[in-house]
């Protein structure tokens, strides 16, 4: 059975951190929650044509809140954060955003 990769990696994570991990060499994606180590980094490869070294994954827990107007509680869904590290000099440039 064959995966689609851009239902694996869902999107990149651009925040202060991440933008100074990728002068390192790290890149944090949002990934699907279901997906494996080693279905992200055979997915990576596929899109950006990079082998990555290795592979760090987190699971975030969805928030349970309340909305005090109606009383209802607001469940957030469950996501998973994926950590890729590229050998020391490969860049992606697609990632880097416009600063102007």
């Amino acid at each position: 059975m064959t995966i689609n990769p851009s239902n694996i990696i869902l999107k990149p994570i651009y925040t202060e951190k991440s933008l100074e991990k990728q002068a390192i060499d790290k890149y944090y994606f949002w990934v699907n929650p279901k997906s494996n180590k080693d279905q992200i980094a055979a997915a990576f490869f596929a899109i950006f044509n990079i082998k990555p070294v290795s592979v760090n994954t987190s699971k975030i827990i969805g928030k349970i809140r309340t909305d005090w107007r109606t009383k209802k509680t607001i469940t957030k869904p469950n996501q998973k954060k994926a950590i890729i590290s590229v050998p020391k000099g490969k860049k992606i440039d697609s990632l880097i955003p416009n600063t102007k």
